[in-house]
Parts: C-alpha cells; structure tokens; sequence
C-alpha cells in the first residue's frame, strides 16, 4: 500500500469516528425490567414486509417495501419482490401501514409551565417514544436538574424514551423568570457554559440577548464542542447566524429584524404581533432569508406551538389531553378557555406568514428543523411534534418533504445524520409504523404502532397506556 493510500485510508477512519454515534447510542437499548412491558420486538433479526416508506430523504414514497433489521442496524431496505428476508427472521406483514424514520426534534421541554406551577412531565420521555421520537433536544429548561435526571434514567433503562439531548438553563441578559440564568457579563455567560457543561448539558439556549452574551455562550460551548440555540429578539436572527449560532428557534415571529421602529439592541415592544404586519415577499425580508440560509445556522419550525394562540383555531386535541393528571389538566382547558383575554394572542395572518418565511427559508437552501414547545398550551410531548407535520403539510411543503424537516433535517443539525435520520441500509434501525397513508391524509400521521430504538421495537399504544392520565402529575 502507498504512502499516499495509507494517509487516505487513516483519514477516512479518522473521519468515520468523529461522525460516529457514541457506541451506547449505536446499539440495541438493553430490555430492564422498565421496558419490558413495553416491547414488542426483540429479535435478532426481524423484517417489515409489504409497507409504503417514506425514507426521510425527501424522495417519494414507496409501496410494498421490505426492511430488514438485524441487530441495531437496519440490513436492507427495497422492493418486497426483490428484497430477500434471512431464514429464520420474523416477519411482520404490513399492508396499510407507513413506515418513517423516528423523529428527530429539536424544541422538548419536559417540564409543564405557563398553565400554572413549573412542574415536570415526568413522563414525558415515555410519551415522546410513543409518538415516534427518537432523539430529542430539550430547548432550555426551569428544571434542569430535573431534566438531566430523566436523561440519566433513560440511558440507564429505567424509564423508556428517546435518545435526550439536554440543554441547560435558559441563558438570559434579562432574564423574565427567576429559573434563568442571569448573565449580565460574558464572563458570567462562559461561566454558566463551563458550569452546566461539566453536568451534562450538550446544549445551551439564548433567551433574548444581549449579542454580547449570546456571542459569549457560542464561544465557550462552539469551544467545547457543544451547540447553542436561541429564542431572540434583541439579536436578530441575521447577526445570530453571523455571530455562529447553531438553531435559530421559532422563525419568522421571533426575529425582530423587520419590525418598524426597531433600535439596534433592544426587543421591541409587542415584537411578535408587530410582525404580522411585514411583507414576507418584501426585499428586506428575502434578504435576511437568504443571510441566514447562507451562513449555514438552521432555524426550528414550532407552528404547532403558536397555533394554539391563535383564536378560531386554537385546540386541545382530546387525545393528548388524556395524557394530563387532573390538576394540569384543569390548569390547562382554564389557561384555553381564556385564550381572548389572556393578553397574549397570535393574529391568523401571522401563523401564515410563518408558513410562507418557513417555505422561503428552505428554498433558498435553508436548513429547516422542527420541534414542538410542549409548555402549557395543551400541546403534549409527541403529540405537538406530529401536529408539525399537518402544519408543515397545509404550508405547502409535500409530506416526505415535511417528514424530512422532521426527521433527517433535524439529525443533521443534530449532528447524527450519518448513523440515523433515514431508513437506509447501514443506519440505526430508528423507525416509526403508523397505520395508514399520511400522505393521502395527514391525521394517518398520529396512529403509531410500533416504534424501534436501535432496533428494539416498541408498542406504541402500551407507551401511551403507561402514561395516561399521569403525565406532569408526579410518580
């Protein structure tokens, strides 16, 4: 072997490690005592047969697939016809059903808020899985230690759930709740980095600004190879992606950029209704578009979140809310029920020009994620995340490509895309089934049945079972 071949050779190793999963995350979970209710498939080796696929990679669906699993990888994926299953796997025959990638979502809070007292939805890793996530970042938190303590017991089996990403404190120069972390220096910024880092946190969230701060955390976690996301206002989303910022969450209604009488620094007063009034199509608006798709900073779609402030379409959907113990529940249909007078409304107008930002952005070559703000709204964890896809969907994006915001998109600003994301041979088996077509209609998107970690396959409706009626209620 050359010289030249062997340095060609050590490089591609080289590369393959970094972009590799830790290995924990690369293989089966192992089945606790937690989990073994809950699963369904366990084989070495077992195949979906006769299913429709939506791959993840934006290409159109395809009928009568085959996928193979063995171990934690998935083997192969093509044509029923000419696709072999191994003798002696187990075959489940499909027909009607959807196979997906598991989602991949990017704004998860699992603490309960603005409904009444911040408390934890202690379950709400469960509930995710149900609903086919299988990574999650969890876009800053009042309860952290909380947080890192679900992710612990997660990864140790104690509790099934997806693969938690967890962020720290929501970082704020003026922070508005005596949960944030106050940093009114850079140095306190780096501090609160070096400080959560050392915990665990593999995330930090901006909250507002200042630049100075949020320019601080990029460093000292970009420094650390870490990732910083940002709900801003006094920073506008162009300067952020400049500065390096990884996920720019919300879109269109946060970025203060084009609002009329803005000063340089400052979050303007009613910014996010003040933004139903700027010409999306406008030169202004296309080109902070093209600034932010440019740098390379994706932005987090979270339609879901702020539909449910808009009057008229406002809802709590009847299935998610089952999930709530009694007191959250009754805190969050008052919370709905006094949407008008709340002080805090989204005009429909807005919600559209968020969809028309969201499909500008990705044309011109944006990075578009997704994630659900489960905070109070009714909006449950898992369930917020596949009302995305419906909103997605009516924005005008077609539904693989909505599935890829969801799924691939959101692997690669995760960083993960080279080992999951996608139903490819050679991946992570992270899979979702669900029965019917979402494309042929997009509620089909809700009815999981099974859904596989690392190739260890779920019960979604046991999941879900488990968590009814006690989420965010304590254990």
């Amino acid at each position: 072997m050359s010289l030249n071949s062997t340095a060609a050779t050590v490089a591609t190793a080289i590369l393959a490690f970094l972009s590799a999963a830790p290995l924990g995350a690369q293989e089966r979970p192992a089945i606790t005592d937690a989990l073994r209710p809950h699963v369904a498939v366990d084989d070495a080796v077992w195949a979906l047969v006769g299913v429709r696929l939506v791959d993840g990679t934006g290409t159109p669906a395809r009928d009568d697939q085959t996928v193979v699993v063995r171990g934690a990888r998935i083997e192969a994926v093509g044509p029923r016809a000419t696709t072999a299953v191994p003798d002696g796997a187990r075959v489940l025959e499909l027909p009607g059903h959807t196979v997906l990638p598991g989602l991949v979502q990017l704004h998860e809070h699992t603490y309960l808020g603005g409904a009444g007292p911040v408390v934890q939805m202690d379950l709400s890793a469960a509930l995710m899985l149900a609903m086919g996530v299988t990574h999650a970042m969890t876009a800053g938190s009042q309860l952290p230690e909380q947080e890192l303590a679900m992710k612990s017991a997660v990864d140790s089996g104690a509790l099934p759930g997806p693969r938690l990403h967890v962020t720290g404190p929501y970082i704020s120069g003026t922070p508005a709740l005596q949960t944030f972390a106050r940093a009114t220096t850079p140095t306190d910024a780096r501090a609160v980095v070096e400080d959560w880092a050392a915990r665990g946190a593999t995330w930090f969230k901006v909250h507002n600004g200042p630049a100075e701060i949020l320019a601080a955390v990029i460093e000292a976690a970009h420094a650390r190879g870490l990732r910083v996301s940002g709900h801003l206002c006094s920073v506008t989303f162009g300067d952020a992606a400049e500065m390096g910022i990884d996920a720019l969450q919300h879109g269109f209604i946060t970025d203060s950029e084009h609002v009329p009488g803005r000063v340089p620094g400052l979050c303007p007063r009613g910014n996010q209704v003040a933004q139903a009034d700027v010409d999306v199509a406008g030169p202004a608006v296309q080109a902070s578009i093209r600034r932010i798709a440019d740098s390379g900073a994706a932005v987090v779609s979270t339609l879901a979140v702020y539909e449910t402030f808009v009057p008229g379409r406002a809802r709590l959907d009847p299935r998610a809310l089952e999930m709530f113990a009694p007191t959250p529940r009754t805190a969050i249909e008052a919370a709905h029920a006094g949407l008008a007078s709340s002080g805090f409304t989204v005009p429909e107008r807005l919600l559209r020009k968020m969809m028309e930002w969201e499909r500008d952005f990705v044309a011109a070559g944006g990075l578009l994620a997704a994630g659900s703000d489960p905070w109070g709204t009714g909006l449950a964890p898992g369930y917020g995340n596949l009302r995305n896809f419906e909103l997605l969907v009516e924005a005008g994006f077609a539904s693989e490509e909505a599935v890829r915001i969801l799924t691939l998109n959101g692997a690669r600003l995760m960083g993960v895309d080279a080992w999951t994301g996608s139903v490819e041979a050679g991946k992570v088996a992270d899979l979702v089934v669900v029965r019917g077509d979402p494309a042929a209609d997009p509620s089909r998107i809700y009815g999981t049945t099974l859904v596989a970690l690392g190739g260890l396959g779920f019960d979604a409706e046991s999941l879900r079972g488990m968590v009814r009626g006690r989420l965010a209620g304590g254990r």
